[in-house]
């Protein structure tokens, strides 16, 4: 296979370990730039609540591979579409990128298809970087032998951004879209949203969206008209 399974980043806001802020998170960050770069370790699993940067991690990955002319492979196991049968399409010689891999947990067959594809990225000499929500013997898998392998490597734990570190991503990521926004604007924002990262970005988007259409600069009372409208 030649190229990546899936990219599913957009143009305008590419992931990359750029415009991640890393926070608590130095020696993972480290770890897979070291998987990608120098292939050890051989396998990263690194694990956090939903949309605290799990992905953007694996797409950062991806593109410093890209960068590195190494293959990629991805597949999110919390896609309905993604059955047993597409791991067979991963490049097992070079960086496979699994996420969500604790979706198929409690499936015998799931788990020993992840458990035979793991297997070949290590007899190959590729490398392997995999997400969760938990720790490998908490994720509620039934194989044994899968949770050793899935526990052979480096294992993180995604430590989530404290709010100013969120108000500082969301200023960041503002500034890379050529958003002119106050500090005082931010911190409304971040009080209308559950903090969740993934939301603040989304709630970003559709500002930066409706101040292109409106043609307005991004203040408080432009902002309760773009709220008041959902």
């Amino acid at each position: 296979m030649n190229g990546q399974l899936a990219f599913p980043l957009s143009g305008d806001d590419k992931a990359s370990f750029d415009n991640f802020w890393v926070g608590h998170n130095v020696e993972l960050v480290r770890a897979i730039k070291a998987s990608v770069q120098t292939c050890e370790p051989n396998v990263v699993y690194f694990y956090g609540a939903q949309s605290s940067g799990k992905s953007h991690l694996l797409f950062a990955a991806m593109r410093l591979a890209k960068q590195e002319i190494i293959n990629t492979s991805y597949l999110s196991l919390a896609d309905a579409y993604v059955s047993p049968d597409m791991l067979s399409a991963v490049d097992v010689k070079h960086l496979v990128c699994i996420d969500n891999v604790q979706a198929w947990a409690g499936d015998k067959i799931k788990e020993r298809a992840l458990f035979t594809v793991f297997e070949q990225i290590k007899h190959a000499g590729g490398q392997l970087i995999v997400s969760a929500t938990q720790p490998p013997d908490r994720a509620g898998f039934a194989i044994r032998d899968l949770v050793s392998r899935l526990s052979s490597g480096l294992i993180y734990p995604l430590i989530e951004l404290t709010d100013e570190q969120q108000f500082d991503v969301i200023r960041m990521r503002a500034m890379h879209r050529g958003l002119s926004i106050s500090d005082d604007v931010l911190r409304y924002i971040l009080n209308r949203s559950t903090r969740n990262t993934s939301e603040l970005l989304e709630i970003l988007d559709k500002i930066d969206q409706a101040s292109l259409v409106e043609k307005r600069k991004v203040t408080i009372p432009f902002l309760q008209q773009i709220f008041a409208s959902e």
